[in-house]
């Protein structure tokens, strides 16, 4: 299973750099899942870290809960998806204007 996580972390931001060389929608459509997905992580993170304040739970583990949310790990691993294709599309333009 391992193999496959670390594959396609290393494949999937390939795919999604070609597509939108391809296609400027899939650009749009890359982008847009980020910002929905930064949103979703975002509050989620802060309404826990919010209610753990509200607790008074700061300094224990109950912040790891946070890892079972399937919200929060979807939208971050898109997110870790999404870091390296911008990498890449970066990386793609600069060696384009050489």
């Amino acid at each position: 299973m391992l193999f496959w996580l670390i594959a396609g972390f290393i494949a999937v931001p390939f795919v999604m750099a070609v597509l939108a060389a391809l296609n400027r929608g899939f650009r749009w459509i890359w982008g847009l899942l980020a910002l929905l997905s930064f949103y979703i992580t975002g509050s989620i993170l802060a309404a826990d870290v919010y209610r753990n304040i509200l607790h008074g739970t700061v300094l224990t583990t109950d912040v790891h809960h946070l890892l079972l949310n399937p919200w929060f790990l979807v939208a971050g691993a898109y997110l870790g998806l999404y870091v390296p294709y911008r990498m890449l599309a970066g990386l793609w333009v600069h060696m384009r204007r050489r």
